[in-house]
């Protein structure tokens, strides 16, 4: 029978009631949708949470425990103190460490060298961290917490943006961790479809408003109404080889994007879709190099980056790290209203109505004024 690490009992948690051994050698999983409790419950294992109805012992210490999620070691993978295109002028950051050093990797280490070489290949280690797609980036981060002297690994959504090739390495890395070095890995997920065998699992139940019924009514809304855009061509590349680092990732590209189509970018983890997106919303400088239209004019004959945004709402997992711990979600939020970081004046009667009905929609009310924060231990009731 394996030794038991930790041992939950009657722990009340967003109305669920937890009771769970956790023990040397296992995969486990916290499954749940978004805000039922998932990080709160692991924030309790990994003692960053203290107060809470019911009980729980260890039999080890908290430096036995890894935590890692998209958010964690934000001191290296922030960009906020980098000017917004820095992050495509590696030149311009000579004193950025190498991936090696960050990782404290060892390859005489045993351990770490069959978990690294199942993952990233060695020629990565040279690199820099700002050098790295959003998909590198997030491998990295596990890297770094499974490549600890751990015995228990708590992994926050570990599969978010990674191409399917990088799950199924990922979850054999897990099951080598647990059944090769008797590791206890514990991963918290949306759903179980993920990877078909666990030692146990924690469902957790949350009732979430069901907000589609509510996007009907304001269908209406001028929000969602906009006006017909001047423009034919959003985008246009001709027969262009794309390179970051001196690494070729796209050759002898041409791609249109007219008014009125969708498309779907596909490709593994660091084949360039980012890099290419960079070029789409004119956040790279790579692109006065290259034969490209942004709606209907060519870059770099006097255009302005900001006019440029003003016509494009992106979305992206590095968007995050672009706002330090000072700014709150509302902050956040508003500066949509803007095509910067920062929104520098007052939002009038109609983007107010706008933002309350969209943080309204989003269930993001409660943490409106909640800011940025690194994972840190806190005293919270539950």
């Amino acid at each position: 029978m394996n030794e038991t690490y930790i041992s939950i009992h009657d722990l009340h948690l967003l109305g669920n009631k937890i009771s769970w051994d956790i023990g040397r050698g296992e995969l486990n999983a916290i499954i749940g949708s978004n805000k039922s409790g998932k990080t709160t419950l692991a924030k309790i294992i990994c003692e960053r949470i203290f107060n809470y109805k019911g009980t729980l012992s260890k039999s080890i210490d908290f430096a036995d425990i890894s935590f890692s999620d998209y958010t964690a070691d934000s001191a290296r993978f922030h960009y906020s103190d980098f000017y917004y295109q820095q992050r495509y002028n590696f030149s311009d950051s000579p004193d950025l460490e190498p991936i090696k050093n960050y990782l404290e990797y060892d390859d005489n280490n045993a351990y770490q060298a069959s978990i690294f070489t199942k993952v990233l290949t060695e020629d990565i280690l040279t690199k820099k961290i700002k050098e790295l797609s959003s998909g590198e980036s997030r491998k990295l981060l596990l890297q770094k917490s499974i490549l600890k002297s751990s015995k228990i690994y708590v992994l926050d959504n570990p599969f978010t943006g990674l191409d399917s090739k990088s799950v199924f390495i990922l979850t054999d890395v897990f099951k080598m961790m647990v059944n090769d070095y008797k590791k206890t890995v514990i991963l918290l997920l949306n759903n179980d479809n993920q990877i078909s065998t666990f030692d146990s699992i924690i469902h957790l139940n949350t009732t979430t408003e069901d907000v589609n019924t509510e996007i009907q009514s304001y269908k209406e809304n001028a929000f969602f109404n906009t006006s017909n855009a001047n423009f034919n061509t959003a985008f246009e590349i001709n027969n262009q080889t794309i390179k970051v680092g001196g690494k070729t990732l796209i050759t002898d590209l041409s791609w249109p994007i007219h008014k009125g189509e969708k498309w779907l970018l596909k490709g593994d983890n660091g084949s360039g879709k980012s890099t290419l997106m960079s070029l789409i919303n004119a956040d790279n400088p790579s692109a006065y190099t290259l034969d490209i239209k942004l709606f209907d004019r060519k870059r770099g004959t006097g255009e302005s980056i900001w006019a440029i945004k003003s016509k494009i709402g992106f979305v992206s997992p590095e968007i995050q790290l672009f706002w330090d711990g000072a700014h709150s979600v509302k902050n956040i939020i508003l500066s949509g209203f803007s095509n910067t970081m920062v929104l520098k004046r007052n939002i009038n009667e109609a983007e107010q109505q706008n933002y309350l009905m969209l943080l309204h929609l989003f269930q993001l009310e409660a943490i409106k004024i909640v800011h940025l924060e690194p994972f840190r231990a806190e005293k919270k009731e539950w």
